[in-house]
């Protein structure tokens, strides 16, 4: 496994985790004590969901940075329209309009850090030559 891969992975791991625990923890507390959180509580998963998703994928295969790209379009809209409009038609879940918005927003976060990853180890394979 390259460094690249094992670096998305590890990130992968860490953010599915703290969703978990965000999940587990923070919103039934948010939610017994009636505190207004703004809907963080009501958003998490979709928040880490295009995150948790492209970066498990990168971190068990690489993909040129084009193609990591267009995971992120394909996985963003499965997340934000294919997933909430199954809460629309009542098969799962519940449909909201803010897990769209937080789904798109986890796309969006998702490119920012990529980029952020493969600039870093780009620079390090230049210094490196």
């Amino acid at each position: 496994m390259q460094g690249t891969n094992k670096k998305y992975l590890i990130l992968s791991i860490t953010i599915v985790l703290v969703g978990l625990i965000l999940s587990i923890f923070y919103r039934p507390y948010i939610y017994s004590n009636k505190i207004n959180d703004y809907g963080f509580a009501d958003i998490i998963g979709s928040l880490i969901s295009v995150i948790g998703f492209c970066f498990f994928l990168w971190g068990v295969k690489d993909y040129s940075n084009k193609e990591k790209n267009k995971q992120i379009i394909i996985v963003t809209l499965i997340y934000s329209f294919g997933w909430e409009f199954l809460g629309l038609i009542g098969i799962y879940g519940t449909f909201d309009k803010k897990d769209i918005l937080a789904a798109i927003f986890s796309g969006i976060i998702t490119f920012i850090i990529k980029e952020f990853v493969e600039r870093k180890n780009k620079k390090r394979w230049h210094n490196n030559v």
